[in-house]
């Protein structure tokens, strides 16, 4: 149960913490398994990237830090099991539990970890309805779907080399 004035953006910062916590967990053991398994000639490039990466979600861990200073929110104790992931938190100093169900963390810690290496490029949208990603260009400078303004110099897409 969430504290009753606990708003939207608040659940939304926690949650965000939760998320970037395990991600860094994450990359921090993949890089160590990379750097001490038999050597690939590829390894340091992938642990590059995670650190990369990693530093990506540590910077914005230090921002939801920050804001959870400027809100008044601690988080208590966060328990991870096989339902999912629960945590207790205090807001303004009330008490909340938040309980996000594995399959949805899962899904949403795959898709930030994506980002942050810079494997995704669809917009990852934000539980506040905010865009944490630019939106993605039309192919070739074409106008988007369901744009009016016809540029007379192209060809129909069908009258290309190879049609």
């Amino acid at each position: 149960m969430t504290a009753v004035q606990t708003t939207r953006d608040e659940l939304s910062l926690i949650k965000s913490y939760l998320l970037l916590t395990h991600i860094l967990k994450v990359f921090e053991n993949d890089a160590k398994k990379l750097e001490s398994d038999s050597p690939m000639q590829a390894s340091p490039l992938y642990t590059e990237m995670i650190r990369g990466a990693s530093r990506c979600a540590a910077v914005l861990l230090s921002g939801v830090r920050k804001e959870f200073k400027k809100r008044h929110i601690r988080i208590c104790e966060v328990r991870h099991t096989e339902r999912g992931v629960d945590t207790d938190y205090l807001c303004r100093g009330l008490h909340g539990t938040l309980h996000i169900d594995d399959e949805p963390f899962r899904r949403e810690s795959d898709l930030r970890m994506r980002a942050y290496m810079g494997l995704e490029v669809a917009p990852i949208v934000t539980d506040s309805g905010r865009q944490s990603a630019p939106p993605v260009r039309p192919y070739s400078g074409r106008p988007a779907a369901g744009s009016s303004s016809p540029n007379p110099a192209s060809r129909p897409p069908h009258t290309g080399r190879y049609a």
